[in-house]
């Protein structure tokens, strides 16, 4: 008895295990591999939040170069999470706060390079405090925002850098592996949908699904993007509504601490923007079109994001904006 009781594990497991094999053939003859995480040394500038995500951590960072023959970019987090933007001449003047992804935050070019600095520079009389940060979409942004608000801080106007975030506003999956698969340790993101009452819901983070074994078994990585198109995802014109919902619901937010918003555009297709702007016409949300095409030669080298000079115009585009809706002191 206990010998047949033995045979029929072994020939269960040895099933079990055959089954297992063809079906990770199949995952490779597929195209998929194992998902071993980017072990390429990256400057660990981020730390996690439960509420946002992740938040940048104070200190002073040296960065790259990112390509052969490239520069190290300066990065210098203030103990307050902001970016530093250059010094201020005017303590006590009106605070001018960024929000947004990495154009805003400024990534791959140093402090002295970012738009925040050469917004400062135009307005020595303002307090330019930088608070984008890498990744981040409209939900995050928004929720910082409150954050912010909620310590006490009063600022004269919010912009928005705005690139279209779409995606990152209602966790789209490959939006979710991207940030949530090049690092070993979990990546969450905050998302929201849309009600059918059309309300704007706003939800905790979530991240890419881990499944045990993935660093070795291609069908462990089949399971992890099965799990993630569980969640049903809205079409591209709800997406869209849903990020008009929260540019507006940010604007009203400002609004009522006594600021005033823009929503900055930075980077956006020809038909992303004028839908943009005919919403916030519609609505009462003030624009700022700075849009720039980025082309090969305006890319960081090695890295991707926009270069000083592209940094540049942004901060003379937006400067130009401010100069007849916030007087000179």
């Amino acid at each position: 008895m206990r010998s047949r009781a033995l045979r029929l594990c072994v020939t269960v497991v040895a099933n079990v295990a055959a089954a297992l094999l063809v079906v990770e053939v199949a995952a490779r003859v597929a195209g998929y591999r194992p998902r071993v995480p980017d072990l390429h040394p990256q400057v660990q500038m981020y730390g996690p939040d439960p509420v946002v995500g992740w938040r940048l951590l104070p200190g002073r960072y040296a960065v790259g170069p990112f390509a052969p023959g490239g520069d190290v970019t300066t990065v210098t987090i203030r103990p307050d999470g902001a970016r530093t933007a250059g010094p201020v001449l005017a303590r006590g003047g009106a605070q001018v706060l960024l929000l947004g992804c990495s154009m805003t935050m400024g990534q791959a070019v140093s402090d002295d390079e970012t738009f925040a600095w050469h917004l400062q520079a135009h307005r020595p009389d303002v307090e330019v405090q930088n608070y984008g940060h890498s990744g981040y979409g409209t939900v995050q942004s928004l929720l910082l925002l409150e954050q912010l608000l909620a310590t006490g801080k009063r600022p004269a106007w919010v912009l928005y850098g705005d690139i279209g975030h779409e995606p990152r506003n209602v966790a789209a999956p490959y939006w979710l592996k991207m940030i949530g698969t090049k690092s070993s340790t979990p990546v969450e993101i905050p998302y929201a949908t849309l009600a059918a009452n059309g309300q704007v819901m706003r939800h905790p983070p979530i991240g890419w699904p881990s499944v045990p074994l993935h660093k070795y078994l291609a069908s462990a990585v089949v399971l992890e993007r099965a799990w993630s198109e569980v969640r049903p995802m809205p079409t591209e014109e709800v997406a869209r509504w849903i990020t008009e919902g929260l540019i507006e619901e940010m604007a009203a937010t400002a609004r009522a601490h006594g600021a005033r918003f823009s929503d900055v555009l930075l980077e956006l297709p020809d038909s992303t923007a004028w839908a943009r702007r005919r919403f916030a016409r519609d609505h009462d949300v003030d624009v700022i079109d700075c849009r720039e095409t980025i082309y090969p030669e305006d890319k960081v080298p090695g890295e991707g994001h926009p270069n000083a000079s592209v940094h540049r115009r942004w901060g003379d585009c937006i400067a130009a904006a401010m100069a007849d809706r916030l007087p000179r002191r």
